[in-house]
Order: C-alpha cells, then structure tokens, then sequence
C-alpha cells in the first residue's frame, strides 16, 4: 500500500512530465507559426519571397541555428537554472512571433527566426535533462511517450490554427503563438519543481539503480551512427512537413486553407508514430533495429508516392504513414535513447547533439527542396530525394549491423 510520500512523489512526477509535455507543445506555436504559413507568406510580402528557395531559406536560417545552438546547450544544459532558463526562453520566442504579427520587413524574418531559433534551442536538452532528473523508473515510459509526441501534438494545433486564419488574416496565427509562448513561460514559474532522481540513483536509492562499471568510449560508434540517422530522418520529416502544403496547392490546385488543413493528417499519424516508437521497443529493445525497421516502411511508401502522386486520396494515405513512421524513428533517436541512457551519460547532452543533427537535416531540406523544385519545375525529383534519404538509413544501418559483428560492438551495453 502506497504512503501519503509516495503517493506525493508520484503525484510530483506526474505535474513534471505535464509542465515538460505542455512546455515543448506550446514551443511549436512560435517555431512552425512560419512554415505552417509559408505559401501565404509568399504571397503576402508582394513578391518579396517570390520564390521556393528564397521563402524556405527562412526555415533554413532557423533550423542551422537551432541545431547549432542544441549541440552548445547540450553540453551546457546541466548549469543552467531550470526555473527562469524555460520561460525566458518562451517570452523571447513569443515577441519575435509578436514582431512578425506587427509586420516587419521580410528581409528582417530570416534574422528574427535566427534568434528564435537560438532562444528554442535551449529547450529540449534542458527538458530532457530535467526529465532525467524528475522521473523515476517507474513512470520514465510514460514521460518518453509523453515527450515522443510534443512534435505531433505541437504540429498538429499550430497547423489547424494556421488553416481557421488562413482564411481571414494569417498574420493572426503570430499573435495567438505569441500568447500562447507567454502563457506556458508564466505557468512554468508557478509550478516548476526540482526533482533529484539521478542523484538518489547515484547513490543507490532507487531498486535496481546500483551502477555497473561502464565505458563510455563505447558509445562513440553508436552515437556518430545516431547522429547521421537523426539528419536523414528529419532531411525527410520535416522536408514534408514544411512543403506539404505547397505541393497539394500545385498537384492538386488546393485553396490555402484546404492545403493547410488537409496537412493536418501527418502530426496526426505521427502521434501513432511516437506511441509505436514507445511501444516497439518493449518488444525490441535495440534503437537500431526500430530505425531500420520504420526506415524500410519510409522508403515503400515514399515510393508510393512517386508512382501514384496524381491521385490525392493515395497521396494524403502515404504522406500519413510516412509521417508515423518517420516520427518514430525520430522518437526513438531523441527521445528514448537519450532517457534510455540517463545514468550513464547526462540525457540532456545526447539529446541536443542528437536533435541538433535532426535540425540541420531539416534545416537543410527546407531550402534544398525548395531549390530542387525551382530548378526541375516540378516535385517528382524531390520526392526522389526524400527516398534516396530514407534508402541511406538502410544502407549505413546495414553495414553498421555487419561491422558491428565482427569488431563485437557492445550494442546492449549502448542500448543501440
């Protein structure tokens, strides 16, 4: 029978995991409030952005900043103060969201989603660090669910806000992201406490939680494979993501509005995405293995999509399922191999070097897929693109898997 403490410590767990959940949510309102806008963006500035690339280099500029600054607060996460880092972090986001609103030049976007960028990238490492900290073992695969599907749930309300302005005033989705930013920060001062977990473990405290000898050099061929997969999963990901919209307004010339919100099915599968992530790897416990396996899915249907792209109904299935299977790989990079790892190499540390691949590799795709479909005229060469990505991650997975047997790599000890 449990006691009033443990019934308080429990409680205290689960107040975390909805602050960290509620947290990273909101933090999507000020970071795809653009991408989620970008063809009204286009149009909007009167030719300003009057190209793909040239539109899409605003993401770019955001996500190489992001990824940069997510590898630096990775190291540095563990000094920072969890109470004011988080909200300070919030309000900055929300008045470059609250400029944008105002109206401010386009050439001055790329610059303001630069320090937005900077500002957001403190938030997953510092979270996944205060996870670490907070959870026990007991309730960790309820926070790594929780946190698996923050992208989902955070993409999925900033597009259907997006898609009800679309119709009236887009600018209106940067005044709401802004509140909402705000709001969380505030409501992060109020009910934040610290957790000391790691240290209990340290000590002992926990069952089950005595440490074993462990060297850390071997993890060194796990995380460099990591760090290329968490780049080519997101190359794809958030490639789709962000151009979506684009695409289904000129294959299928959809209204803004109706792009926009048909685009609502991918956060949606990708909710599914985080949950089969979670729930695979009760089953299977190698990181490696899940990547592969959701990998190979990724690449049937981007083929798919390829051979049947005239038919809209084909098109929204596959571009769903491969938005689940490309969320749960890239849960299972940043999400539950970081926590999986907590006592043996700070959670917040892999997260950012992790997830600062993932956004390069957006980053990346956001402007290159523009430019791809600039110069070729169409989007059959991108989607060749995102296949040949996703074929990559079957080919370095493969012969890490042959390399690894024969040079005996501890894939248990590294949880890969």
């Amino acid at each position: 029978m449990e006691t009033k403490e443990s019934k308080a410590l429990v409680k205290k767990q689960y107040i975390s995991i909805l602050l960290a959940w509620a947290v990273y949510v909101s933090a999507y309102f000020g970071r795809y409030s653009y991408s989620a806008n970008i063809a009204l963006m286009e149009q909007g500035y009167g030719g300003a952005a009057h190209t793909n690339a040239e539109a899409g280099l605003v993401m770019t500029f955001f996500a190489i900043t992001y990824g940069a600054g997510q590898i630096i607060h990775g190291i540095l996460c563990r000094r920072y103060s969890r109470r004011f880092a988080v909200p300070a972090v919030l309000t900055v986001s929300g008045a470059v969201n609250l400029l944008i609103f105002i109206g401010v030049p386009f050439g001055a976007v790329k610059y303001l989603w630069m320090l937005n960028a900077a500002c957001q990238s403190v938030l997953w490492s510092l979270i996944m660090q205060i996870i670490s900290e907070n959870v026990g073992e007991r309730l960790m695969h309820k926070a790594v669910l929780a946190m698996s599907t923050t992208t989902s749930f955070g993409t999925l309300f900033i597009y259907a806000m997006s898609a009800w302005f679309a119709k009236s005033n887009y600018l209106m989705t940067f005044f709401v992201s802004s509140i909402v930013l705000v709001s969380s920060a505030v409501i992060w001062m109020l009910f934040y406490r610290p957790g000391d977990f790691l240290k209990n473990a340290a000590h002992g405290d926990e069952p089950g939680s005595a440490k074993k000898p462990f060297d850390k050099a071997s993890l060194l061929a796990p995380i460099i494979l990591l760090l290329i997969f968490s780049f080519l999963v997101n190359f794809n990901k958030d490639g789709l993501q962000t151009w979506v919209p684009v695409i289904l307004k000129n294959l299928h010339g959809m209204r803004d509005e109706h792009s926009i919100l048909l685009t609502l099915i991918l956060p949606l599968f990708g909710v599914f995405g985080s949950s089969a992530a979670v729930l695979t790897n009760k089953k299977i416990k190698s990181i490696l293995a899940i990547i592969l396996i959701f990998s190979g899915f990724t690449a049937l249907f981007n083929t798919a999509v390829i051979l049947f792209k005239n038919s809209l109904v084909i098109t929204l299935v596959c571009f769903g399922f491969l938005e689940l299977f490309l969320h749960g790989a890239s849960s299972a990079i940043v999400s539950i191999f970081p926590l999986a790892m907590r006592e043996k190499i700070s959670s917040g540390l892999l997260a950012g070097i992790l997830d600062g691949s993932a956004y390069l590799g957006s980053g990346i795709s956001s402007y290159a897929l523009g430019k791809i479909a600039d110069v070729t005229g169409g989007w059959n060469s991108v989607f060749a693109t995102l296949l040949g990505s996703a074929c990559s991650i079957l080919i370095f997975g493969g012969v890490y898997m042959i390399a690894s047997k024969h040079k005996a790599v501890n894939a248990r000890a590294s949880h890969l």
